[in-house]
């Protein structure tokens, strides 16, 4: 399988998220703890996450079950916004690298867990209908967005928001680094390191001893780290903000 296939930026869809039976089973059990497992984390970490539909999939089960504790997504987004940051030069290993490694570097080297295990809109499940209209269930989610938008909204990329905006998500990233030429490496690695900044800060105020420490733009930080990983195509509709 080629990886450039992991990460062609995708069409803006028209219609806001609207999860499969088999979607929201999957993703119910997944936050129960199936996140953990060393193998999934490891899948997730070789997608940089999940796909764009199931990068959101995950914010919106987990919010609508846990709307004061969107822990896993958290987690697992700042472990990965981390290093995009290492990548891009937030680390000095990587700050005299050449674009061509870090191109390579921001690659995915896997498929999509949820998609190579073949859930999709269409995918049937067997949880209980009550769980399956909770699961999909937008207004959490939404709610969490639109109470936070300072923390996503100056990080939408401007490809698939259709704007003049010059941040770009990763997919969008790699496709400016294999055609555009000379990139503004310091302008994005700007970007990817305000978001782990305030994200950290989000991750950090789930602690006892930290809690309420977050900010608004803290909180947002999760659904800007999601767009950067992800693509905003998904996003955008979903939360019709752009």
């Amino acid at each position: 399988m080629q990886h450039a296939s992991h990460d062609d930026p995708a069409p803006r869809p028209h219609t806001a998220l609207t999860l499969s039976d088999g979607e929201v089973d999957f993703l119910w059990w997944f936050i129960q703890g199936s996140i953990m497992d060393a193998d999934v984390r490891a899948r997730l970490y070789d997608h940089w996450g999940m796909c764009a539909r199931h990068a959101l999939a995950f914010l919106v089960v987990e919010a609508s079950f846990r709307p004061h504790l969107i822990h896993g997504s958290t987690i697992l987004y700042a472990e990965l916004i981390r290093r995009a940051a290492r990548v891009l030069g937030g680390n000095p290993l990587y700050r005299l690298a050449p674009e061509a490694l870090a191109r390579h570097r921001l690659r995915s080297s896997g498929p999509c867990h949820m998609c190579e295990l073949g859930y999709g809109p269409d995918s049937a499940g067997n949880a209980p209908p009550d769980r399956l209209a909770k699961g999909r269930d937008l207004a959490n989610a939404r709610a969490f967005a639109a109470d936070n938008p300072n923390g996503w909204l100056p990080h939408v990329c401007g490809q698939c928001a259709g704007t003049d905006s010059a941040v770009r998500c990763r997919p969008h990233l790699i496709d400016a680094l294999e055609h555009d030429g000379s990139i503004p490496m310091q302008f994005h690695r700007g970007t990817v390191e305000n978001i782990c900044t305030h994200l950290a800060k989000f991750e950090r105020a789930f602690r006892w001893d930290s809690r309420d420490t977050d900010t608004d733009t803290d909180r947002g930080a999760l659904v800007a780290a999601i767009g950067w990983c992800s693509g905003w195509h998904e996003i955008l509709a979903t939360f019709d903000r752009c």
